[in-house]
Parts: structure tokens; C-alpha cells; sequence
């Protein structure tokens, strides 16, 4: 059972919602950006994956040296402000992304992410064990972990609903208005799907439907392909957007988080009642 008592205190429960929202921008990189990459970008799904490298190693890194200068400096605000910052800085430069950014940029503005993040387990980790007494030790960092992972839970839920609304709506719109009248309803309904570029199979079968109808076919699939591709983009730059604000949000929200001492002894102090 986890005791409800720990999110009385303020700096766990600080914690706790700032690492929520930033499951917002982790979530927005890792799985919505190689559909960017591949279905706006038109890169391989290897080059995809190879962009998000350094992304996944300095999120994995970064705990080392962050624990060696909370070990050295005993403060640990500062350190929380910058991991937060910079993530927010990454996520907000994603949403200026288009079809025509070099990809470069999409590594240096993932790996920034990454530095950011990386920063942040270890910080939850290690700042609520100094906040709470030491019979809440293991409570409280079970509430980061029920946090963590209801973020992990809910925020793909969210994101996917947000692009799947933004998607569909954009890509009524920008489609060529006979589409409907020359392919099957069938085939017409896979073009929902934001992942339709990435299907060979159905992109193959719209491109032989159309080409069947005569000249103005191939014309009419490269109309209907860039407007499932602006439709993608539209509806990921607004995924990101989102994300921005939730990463600016949990920013914001952790420039609130009280500085307690990292002294051992401090653990022996009563939590009171609410901070």
C-alpha cells in the first residue's frame, strides 16, 4: 500500500508531479519522433534509430556524474533547474521541426533532451530520501516509482489521442476532393492511419489503385501522398507543442521545490503534517 502521508511533504510531492509532466517530452521523443523522421522526413527506419542513440546513452549516463556532484556540493536545485531547463529548451526547438531540417539539428536537439532527462532519476531518487524520515524511506520512493510509471501509462494515451484528433482532421482537409470517388472505401480508411507512409504493402496498393485510372493517376497519388505527409507533420508539430508545455510546466513547477539538506542526520527529523 503506499501511505498517502508522503505526499504531504512538498518536496516529494514537487517532485513527483514535475517528473509526471516531463513523461510528456520523454514519451514525444522516443515514440513520436521516429515517426517523424521516417514519415515526414522520409529517413530508414535505421537512420531513425540511430538518431535517438545519444539520446538513450546520455539518459543512461548521466546519473554518474550527477551523483558524484550531488555527493560533492550537497545542493541539489540547481542541478534539477538545469536538467529540467535544458529538456525544456530541446522540446521547444522540436516544434520548429519540418520536413526540410537537417538531421544534425534533430541530433543535437534529442541529445540536449537527453542530457536534460538523464539528470532527473537519479535527482528523485536521491532528494526524497533527504526529505522524508527514514521509516518513509521506502514509501517515498515508491511514490516516485507509482509516479514514473503512471506517467508512462497515461501520457502515450494523451499524446496518441491529441495527434490521432489533429491527423485525421487536417488530412480530410488537404486531401484531393475525387479520392473518395476513385478508390475503395476499403483503402480510403488506411489513409487514417498516421502510419500508412511507413506500410509498403499500403502504400503500394494506393499507388496501383490510382495508376490504374490513367494519365492523372501517378499525378493524383503524389497529391494524396504529400497530404497524408502534411497531415503527419501538422499533427506531430502539434504532439510536440504539447510536450513543450507540459517540459515548460514541470519546469516551472520544479523552480518551486524547497532546498532541504542532504546531511544524513537529517532523516531523524519528523515529517510534519504538511509543508
Amino acid at each position: 500500500m503506499l501511505d498517502p502521508q508522503v505526499f504531504t511533504n512538498r518536496t516529494v510531492l514537487t517532485a513527483a508531479l514535475a517528473a509526471l509532466l516531463s513523461f510528456f517530452g520523454v514519451v514525444g521523443i522516443m515514440s513520436y519522433y521516429p515517426l517523424f523522421l521516417q514519415g515526414v522526413q522520409g529517413t530508414g527506419a535505421t537512420l531513425s534509430g540511430q538518431m535517438l542513440t545519444p539520446f538513450s546513452m546520455l539518459m543512461a549516463f548521466m546519473g554518474v556524474p550527477v551523483g558524484l556532484l550531488l555527493a560533492r556540493t550537497k545542493r541539489y536545485k540547481w542541478i534539477y533547474l538545469l536538467g529540467y531547463a535544458l529538456a525544456t529548451v530541446a522540446t521547444c526547438c522540436m516544434v520548429t521541426f519540418g520536413s526540410e531540417t537537417p538531421v544534425s539539428m534533430g541530433v543535437l536537439v534529442t541529445a540536449l533532451a537527453g542530457l536534460g532527462m538523464g539528470m532527473v532519476p537519479t535527482l528523485n531518487t536521491l532528494v526524497v530520501q533527504f526529505a522524508v524520515p527514514k521509516r518513509l524511506l521506502g514509501v517515498a520512493i515508491a511514490a516516485i516509482f507509482f509516479v514514473v510509471a503512471l506517467g508512462n501509462a497515461i501520457t502515450p494515451a494523451i499524446l496518441g489521442a491529441a495527434m490521432n484528433a489533429t491527423y485525421e482532421k487536417r488530412l480530410e482537409e488537404s486531401l484531393p476532393a475525387e479520392l473518395d470517388l476513385l478508390i475503395d472505401k476499403t483503402t480510403l480508411a488506411s489513409l487514417a492511419d498516421p502510419r500508412v507512409l511507413m506500410s509498403r504493402e499500403a502504400m503500394a496498393g494506393l499507388q496501383g489503385t490510382l495508376e490504374r485510372i490513367g494519365d492523372h493517376g501517378p499525378a493524383l497519388y503524389g497529391q494524396t501522398v504529400q497530404a497524408i505527409r502534411q497531415a503527419l507533420e501538422h499533427s506531430l508539430k502539434r504532439l510536440f507543442l504539447i510536450s513543450a508545455v507540459a517540459m515548460l510546466l514541470s519546469f516551472l513547477l520544479i523552480g518551486t521545490i524547497p532546498e532541504v539538506s542532504m546531511d544524513v542526520e537529517v532523516q531523524d527529523r519528523r515529517m510534519p503534517a504538511s509543508s
